[in-house]
C-alpha cells in the first residue's frame, strides 16, 4: 500500500509487533482489548521535535492513512487513537515552552505538552489561574479540543473560552496562528474549538487570557468528605436542584459533587498489582478505598473588594451532608483561587485497565421537572441499587443560570462548543471486574438511560452528550446528540471547514470525526451533512476501524477516573497513608476533621 519509504524520525518510534508496542499503546487503551485487535496503530511516533510530527503528516497524506493525536493523560474510549494502517503521534512532550507575554502575566502562550498540573502550577507562581479540569495527567493539548470543564466552570466558563489564538499545522505540513476574532481565521477557530477533536490539524500552542489573585480578595472554597449514604447523596444533589431552580443565582458559586461507590474486589487489586502496577507503574501507591461522597463549593468573590461573602449557601451544603465529615477547605477563611485549583485537581494518577461503560449526560431542564419527576431520588436509588461486582463513580455539576460565564460565555462565541445553556451535567461510570459481569454494568447503565432522552424522563427530554465524554462513537450517525444547532447547521458548518482543510481525511482516525459518510438505509453510503461521501480508497483506510463498534459497547478507563483514594498503602513502608495526607497543598494549614 506505501507509496513512500517509512521516514527516519528523531523522537522513537514503536511499531505493531515490536517487543516493548504494549507497553508503549496501554494508554491509548486497556490491553484487553489491544489483544482483540481494536486499538492497534501500526505505528506509534513518539515526536521529538516539529519535523517529526511535519513528517508524519506527509506520510500520512502519501500514503493514504490516517493521523490520530495524542498529547498525554488519558481518552479511553479511544477517540484519540486508531488502528488499521493508521498512525499514532503522541506529543506527550513535543511542545513544552512556556512564555508570559506580558509584564501583568495576564497573557501566556505555551506548547500543548504540558499536563494539567504542570500547568496549575505554573500559574500558581504567579499568583494566577484559568478554569480547567481536575485530572492532572490530562495534558494541555486534549483538554482545550473538548473545551476544558472544570470547577470553575459556571464563575469563569471553560478553560477554551479562554484561548486568544492557537497554532496548528494542517493537513499541507504548515503551520499557522489562528487568532480570535481574525475574519479569515473564524472558520478554523470554530471548528478546532468544538468540532471532533484532532480533526482539522496539529495543535502545537495556544495563547490564553489568565486571571489574577488580586482581583477576587475574598475568594472562598469548601471541600468535604461523607460517607456515603443514599439519602445524604439526594440531600445534596436537592440543594443543586434548588441552585437551578433561581435563574439569578449568584455567578460566584460552583457547586459540584462526586461519588464513588464500594471498592472492587481484593482479587481485582491482587491482578492489578501483579499485572499491571509492577509494569507500568511501580512508583505509585497500592489503592484501597470505600465508598464516599464528595463535595466541592466554590465563592469566587467576582465584584472585588467591596464585596462580602454570604455563607449562606454553603450552609444548605453542609447541612444536606450532614455533620459527620471530613472538611479539607474550610469557607470561613479567605483561600486565593490559584490555590483552590490546586485543592480541585486530583492528586493522583488516574491510568488502570479495567473496562467500563460511560455515560455523561448535560440538561437544560428547570428545577420543576427535576422535581416533579424526583430525578435527585431516582438517581440517587440507582447508585444504591447497583448489583455486586459494578462499581460506580458519579460527578455532578451546576453550570446554569444566566449569570453563568458558562452560559454568557456561549452567546455569539466564535468557537462551535454545545450545550452553552446547560443547567446540570453528570458523568456516571461503571467499573466491572470480569467479563461475566458486563451485563451487569450494561443493564444497570440502561437504568440510567431512561432518566435521559424520553419526554417523561426525569432529568432531561433530549440526550445531550459532551466530547470528553462519548459514548456510541460513530459520530455521523449520532451528531445530533453532540452539537447543537446554534447557530442553525452548526455541525454541516463544520462539515464544510472539515472538506477544505483536510479533504483527504489525513485527521480521520476513527469514526468519532466530523464528516464520515453515514450508511443509508437502503443500501450503499449517503453522504453525511453537506460532506461528500469519501471515495473507496479513502473509506479503505477506517475499515479495520471496528473500534467504534466495539468500543461503543465496552468504553475503557481508568479505574481512578473518577474514584479518589481515600486510603492509600505506601510500599515502602506498608502503611495505609488517608488520602487527606497526601492531597495536602504546599503552604496551607493542616486538614481539620468534624464529627
Amino acid at each position: 500500500m506505501a507509496s513512500t519509504q517509512f521516514p527516519k524520525f528523531s523522537g522513537k518510534v514503536t511499531k505493531r509487533g515490536d517487543v516493548d508496542y504494549e507497553a508503549q499503546s496501554y494508554q491509548y487503551a486497556s490491553s484487553s482489548y489491544l489483544k482483540e485487535g481494536i486499538i492497534q496503530p501500526a505505528a506509534i511516533i513518539n515526536a521529538a521535535d516539529e519535523s517529526d510530527v511535519i513528517k508524519a503528516i506527509k506520510y500520512a497524506k502519501d500514503n493514504n492513512i490516517a493521523v490520530a493525536i495524542r498529547t498525554g493523560g488519558h481518552q479511553y474510549s479511544g477517540a484519540s487513537s486508531t488502528s488499521g494502517k493508521n498512525i499514532q503521534l503522541d506529543l506527550s512532550y513535543t511542545y513544552r515552552d512556556f512564555t508570559w507575554e506580558n509584564d501583568d502575566c495576564t497573557i501566556v502562550t505555551l506548547g500543548v505538552s504540558f499536563s494539567l498540573d504542570e500547568f496549575n502550577k505554573s500559574l500558581g507562581g504567579k499568583k494566577r489561574f484559568v478554569p480547567h479540569g481536575q485530572c492532572q495527567n490530562v495534558h494541555v493539548g486534549g483538554h482545550l479540543h473538548t473545551g476544558g470543564y472544570g470547577q470553575l466552570g459556571r464563575s469563569f466558563g471553560l478553560f477554551s473560552d479562554h484561548i486568544i489564538k492557537f497554532r496548528i499545522i494542517t493537513a499541507d505540513g504548515e503551520p499557522r496562528w489562528v487568532k480570535r476574532g481574525e475574519v479569515g481565521d473564524a472558520d478554523l477557530f470554530y471548528a478546532v474549538l468544538g468540532g471532533s477533536p484532532g480533526n482539522f490539524g496539529v495543535i502545537t500552542h495556544i495563547t490564553l487570557q489568565v486571571h489574577r489573585d488580586e482581583d477576587y480578595p475574598n475568594s472562598r472554597g469548601f471541600r468535604a468528605v461523607y460517607p456515603w449514604g443514599r439519602h445524604r447523596l439526594q440531600a445534596l444533589l436537592d440543594v443543586m436542584v434548588e441552585m437551578a431552580e433561581d435563574e439569578n443565582f449568584p455567578g460566584d458559586f460552583d457547586y459540584c459533587v462526586t461519588v464513588l461507590s464500594e471498592p472492587l474486589s481484593s482479587t481485582l487489586e491482587e491482578e492489578i498489582e501483579t499485572n499491571y502496577d509492577k509494569k507500568f507503574r511501580k512508583q505509585d501507591p497500592v489503592v484501597v478505598w470505600c465508598p464516599v461522597i464528595f463535595v466541592f463549593v466554590q465563592w469566587a468573590n467576582l465584584q472585588g473588594a467591596q464585596q462580602e461573602y454570604d455563607p449562606t449557601f454553603v450552609h444548605k451544603v453542609k447541612h444536606a451532608g450532614g455533620s459527620i465529615r471530613h472538611v479539607e477547605v474550610h469557607d470561613t477563611k479567605h483561600v486565593p483561587i490559584s490555590q483552590l485549583t490546586r485543592h480541585w485537581i486530583f492528586p493522583i494518577a488516574r491510568e488502570f485497565e479495567l473496562p467500563y461503560i460511560k455515560r455523561t449526560y448535560t440538561s437544560n431542564s428547570k428545577s420543576q421537572r427535576l422535581k416533579d419527576l424526583k430525578w435527585s431520588e431516582l438517581i440517587s436509588r440507582q447508585i444504591d441499587g447497583v448489583e455486586h461486582g459494578v462499581s460506580v463513580s458519579a460527578q455532578f455539576q451546576h453550570f446554569g443560570g444566566s449569570k453563568s460565564r458558562f452560559h454568557l460565555n456561549g452567546v455569539n462565541s466564535p468557537t462551535s462548543f454545545s450545550w452553552r445553556d446547560t443547567n446540570i451535567s453528570y458523568t456516571i461510570d461503571a467499573f466491572y471486574n470480569h467479563d461475566h459481569q458486563h451485563e451487569r454494568a450494561i443493564k444497570w447503565q440502561q437504568g440510567n438511560d431512561k432518566l435521559v432522552g424520553k419526554p417523561d424522563a426525569a432529568f432531561c427530554e433530549h440526550d445531550r452528550r459532551v466530547l470528553w465524554g462519548s459514548h456510541d462513537l460513530d459520530l455521523s450517525a449520532n451528531k445530533e446528540y453532540y452539537y447543537d444547532k446554534h447557530p442553525e447547521g452548526k455541525y454541516e458548518r463544520l462539515c464544510e471547514i472539515k472538506k477544505r482543510h483536510d479533504p483527504t481525511g489525513v485527521f480521520t482516525p476513527n469514526r468519532f470525526c466530523i464528516g464520515l459518510p453515514v450508511p443509508d438505509p437502503a443500501g450503499g453510503v449517503s453522504s453525511a451533512s453537506k460532506f461528500e461521501a469519501q471515495p473507496a480508497t479513502v473509506r479503505i483506510k477506517h475499515a479495520g476501524l471496528e473500534i467504534i463498534e466495539k468500543v461503543a459497547a465496552v468504553i475503557e478507563m481508568s479505574v481512578e477516573d473518577k474514584f479518589w483514594k481515600l486510603t492509600s498503602m505506601k510500599r515502602e513502608e506498608g502503611k495505609p497513608v488517608p488520602l487527606w495526607d497526601t492531597w495536602k497543598v504546599e503552604g496551607h494549614d493542616e486538614i481539620e476533621t468534624e464529627s
